[in-house]
């Protein structure tokens, strides 16, 4: 049997299904505002979005409201009668706003004149979503309770939608991060991948958060080092002078940190965990947050900074492996020495003694005999000392942070130590140590002369060329007439010699930036 409906509920059910057919909270919001105007003949709609504080953080117009509202360049402050609604958290119709006790006269200059109000909250779950308003019911008519009653029927059925969409926006979320995180993932274990992964890793984050910038930070007794980022340099710099404690205290708590900076924004720290890599963060700052996204962007980049530190731990305990190799065999030769070429020498030494009362012949043969075990003593300790080289050399990069740490009592601050790529594997043993000459002779000229404030060492390596840059924010100077001096004069022979340049660039109060590029060894 055919029941015939009235009129204004087979509209609302309408609504419902063409809202219902959309699973993206966007598409879902402006469907809300757009019909709730077309029940109710409301030429002005739009949905509030709120934070966990109630502050706004999202306006979602309907057609007429975007075109009137675009040049309002702010957020409602929850005033008057707009933040009637969510204290009462309960619908509110007005004939007259001008009549109303709660309405404020304090609206943007710009803002269109609203003469008839109705405003609902949208509860998601007894939590605020939102707050639904409808100005100026078209035809100079004010709202009905027929319009209160389909508006707040609407607002119960799209809390049901917006939950839905809420969780379709986590779990597409959590799909895209899971697709990063296994392209990531992917044979992690040689060495030249793993610092492949870090850039990998913080430009996918950043894409996924929409954020400002991300950055792999690294704690190396006060030095902070940043092992990766995606961002504008300055940003970069900025952000780690800015947020230094707390980085070093998720560090050391390993607590995973959300800061908010303003509605809808919010800085993410997380620490990476490991055993024997050395102590980390992983910062998004100022990443773009919805309220389905709220929490699950602190655990999904939580979870990447323990899979960067299984990662890391694994390549840490492959170097370790390799030097236990090294001196295992080591070890192995210390032992041949011992047994084999210092008993011959004992032998030989006591055949040699015990000749004494020997006559000529006898003696010249036993002398023959000693020089050709002296021989195969010479070729032993020869091969021993080719299979143990010069011994072991630090590393460039424990090198650098020593040199940094040094300076950092001269500077009167710690610099800032960026690094890119196999830096370790980029050059000789020569090479490294004309980089190391070149960098404190770069640190000598910002102590001597700039007046900084700020240091960033940035060392990056690729298969053909290693790059040092050295940037200061002190005075500068002007390249054109400051005279050249002796120590650039030699940072640039150095660079010259091995095939590659210097470049310097500077300007009165910019600050100073030396370049110096080197062929790497491939």
């Amino acid at each position: 049997m055919d029941v015939e409906l009235p009129l204004e509920a087979r509209a609302l059910l309408d609504a419902v299904v063409a809202i219902g057919s959309d699973l993206d909270l966007r598409g879902v919001l402006s469907r809300i505002v757009e019909t709730a105007c077309e029940l109710t003949g409301a030429e002005y709609g739009v949905l509030g979005i709120v934070d966990e504080q109630g502050r706004f953080t999202e306006l979602v117009p309907n057609a007429t409201g975007a075109e009137a509202f675009r040049h309002i360049k702010q957020m409602p402050q929850g005033h008057g009668l707009l933040g009637l609604v969510p204290r009462e958290r309960r619908t509110i119709r007005v004939d007259h706003v001008e009549d109303h006790p709660a309405h404020s006269h304090s609206m943007p200059g710009k803002h269109p004149p609203i003469d008839s109000f109705l405003g609902a909250p949208v509860l998601v779950r007894d939590e605020a979503f939102g707050h639904l308003y409808l100005g100026n019911k078209r035809g100079g008519a004010t709202f009905t309770t027929t319009d209160q009653a389909l508006v707040e029927a609407l607002a119960q059925a799209a809390a049901v939608m917006i939950d839905n969409a809420r969780t379709y926006e986590q779990v597409e979320w959590r799909r895209r991060w899971l697709a990063t995180s296994a392209e990531i993932g992917n044979d992690p274990t040689r060495p030249a991948r793993v610092h492949e992964v870090l850039d990998e890793l913080v430009e996918s984050l950043r894409e996924l958060c929409s954020a400002r910038v991300v950055a792999a930070v690294w704690q190396e007794n006060q030095l902070m080092e940043v092992r990766a980022a995606s961002g504008e340099h300055d940003l970069v710099t900025a952000m780690v002078d800015d947020l230094g404690d707390e980085l070093r205290g998720v560090a050391e708590t390993g607590t995973p940190r959300r800061i908010p900076v303003s509605p809808g924004v919010a800085t993410i720290v997380v620490p990476v965990p490991t055993r024997l890599a050395g102590t980390g963060v992983i910062v998004v700052e100022h990443a773009r947050e919805t309220p389905s996204l709220r929490g699950v962007m602190l655990e999904l980049a939580a979870v990447s900074g323990v899979q960067l530190g299984l990662i890391l731990d694994r390549e840490q305990a492959l170097r370790d492996r390799a030097q236990l190799l090294v001196a295992k065999d080591r070890d192995r030769i210390a032992r041949d020495l011992h047994d084999l070429v210092i008993q011959r020498l004992f032998a030989t030494g006591m055949q040699l003694q015990g000749g004494r009362g020997l006559d000529v012949l006898e003696l010249r043969s036993r002398v023959d005999g000693a020089i050709g075990d002296l021989d195969i003593a010479i070729k032993e300790l020869r091969a021993a000392i080719f299979e143990l080289g010069a011994g072991p050399v630090k590393p460039l990069l424990e090198e650098v942070r020593s040199l940094l740490s040094e300076y950092a009592v001269v500077l009167g601050f710690q610099p800032v130590l960026r690094i890119s790529g196999q830096v370790d594997r980029a050059l000789t043993s020569e090479a490294n140590t004309h980089a190391l000459t070149t960098l404190r002779e770069a640190l000598s000229n910002v102590a001597r002369h700039a007046e900084a404030r700020s240091v960033v060492v940035e060392m990056s390596a690729t298969s053909a060329w290693f790059r040092l840059r050295v940037i200061d924010d002190g005075v500068g100077f002007d390249p054109h007439t400051a005279p050249s001096g002796h120590g650039s004069s030699n940072l640039r022979s150095r660079a010259a010699e091995l095939g590659g340049h210097l470049q310097v660039t500077s300007a009165p109060g910019a600050g100073t930036t030396l370049e110096w590029v080197i062929p790497a060894i491939g």
